[in-house]
């Protein structure tokens, strides 16, 4: 029997609530909205996340955009949730239909207790999809670089995001501006001024870093069929994989950029748990 039950996907990040909408296994889409208040999640839930209630929504709050949900989305839905704060994911666990999803239930091997669910989420979501092994690399609030191979974690690291480090100058030194960036555009090396300084600085140190860590994943998972794959993900996944392949036009063919990394690992979870 197909499973084409309406279910919807929240991933509860740093700074903001990513959304998907599925149909058992098929992909219906995603958006993303700000951190939402407990009134505006009561609503949501209890109106059973209908198209009337987002634009009621939207209406109220200008930066939050109105999502066009798919049609066959019927009210009241599953609702599937992995959240890293805790204090927005209380909001949403009062659902009926909510089912939590914790770092220790994702079907992946060899974690620790404090990794993240959002990253042991992303890894089992790019194995699932692309096959093993894999490095994700995740562009957001902080970035993440996160590698498993055989359905078991290798390992990772964790440093600020491109954003994040553009703040912390700003916040943390004295009289040093907050600046925008653009990875499609990237400054000169050498800068003879304060901002295109911190601009180099940031984004070269942060591409060079990145090219050191791929580069030793592929030491040591580089041959024939098991040669390992490299996925971005994240706000800025797109930018630093295309930034980094016009640096390493030859890597183009070698990394993938998948937005959706984080609920192909839901869907997994939804798969495993409902078929046991």
């Amino acid at each position: 029997m197909v499973d084409d039950t309406p279910w919807l996907a929240l991933v509860v990040g740093n700074s903001r609530l990513h959304w998907g909408s599925f149909a058992g296994a098929q992909w219906l889409g995603g958006w993303h909205t700000p951190h939402l208040t407990s009134a505006q999640g009561h609503a949501l839930m209890t109106q059973g996340f209908t198209p009337q209630t987002w634009t009621s929504l939207a209406a109220a709050r200008p930066e939050l955009d109105e999502p066009e949900l798919p049609p066959m989305m019927a009210d009241f839905p599953e609702l599937w949730l992995a959240s890293v704060v805790q204090a927005q994911g209380d909001v949403w666990r009062t659902y009926a239909q909510s089912r939590v999803v914790r770092a220790d239930q994702v079907p992946l091997g060899h974690g620790y207790p404090t990794l993240g669910v959002d990253r042991a989420l992303a890894l089992v979501g790019a194995g699932e999809t692309y096959g093993w092994p894999v490095l994700v690399v995740d562009g957001g609030t902080a970035l993440t670089l996160t590698a498993g191979a055989e359905q078991r974690l290798v390992g990772g690291a964790i440093l600020p995001g491109v954003r994040s480090q553009f703040r912390a100058l700003h916040d943390y030194t004295d009289g040093l501006p907050l600046l925008s960036y653009d990875l499609a555009h990237l400054p000169p090396r050498w800068a003879t001024s304060t901002a295109e300084a911190m601009t180099s600085g940031i984004l070269y140190s942060q591409l060079a870093g990145l090219r050191d860590f791929i580069t030793d994943w592929w030491q040591g998972y580089g041959q024939g069929q098991r040669a390992g794959r490299v996925v971005f993900t994240g706000g800025d996944g797109p930018a630093l994989a295309s930034a980094l392949t016009r640096q390493n036009p030859a890597w183009a063919t070698s990394i993938r950029v998948d937005p959706d990394l984080m609920f192909w690992g839901l869907r997994v979870c939804r798969q495993r748990q409902t078929q046991q």
